[in-house]
């Protein structure tokens, strides 16, 4: 299992395209993502609330399974179906 952190210093590895995000857009994970509250399962939907260093890595709050604020790498993300 993967575990989220952001190092502000060091630029992702990841070339592949991902969509553009916004502040405030729907995503669901797309991979189970290790946070300090616990573990957010693949699929757990939440809303981006801050873009760091133009889509490095998105801040993204979650309401179920638990109440959370997460750092999340762009490829752990996907646009959520309404």
């Amino acid at each position: 299992m993967e575990r989220s952190t952001w190092n502000p210093q060091k630029r992702p590895t990841d070339t592949g395209a991902h969509e553009p995000t916004e502040e405030l857009t729907r995503v669901a994970l797309s991979k189970p993502v290790e946070t300090e509250d616990g573990v957010l399962p693949a699929g757990s939907m939440g809303t981006v609330v801050g873009i760091y260093r133009g889509g490095a890595a998105y801040e993204v709050e979650f309401a179920k399974p638990f109440h959370t604020v997460a750092t999340v790498m762009p490829d752990a993300i996907r646009h959520a179906r309404a």
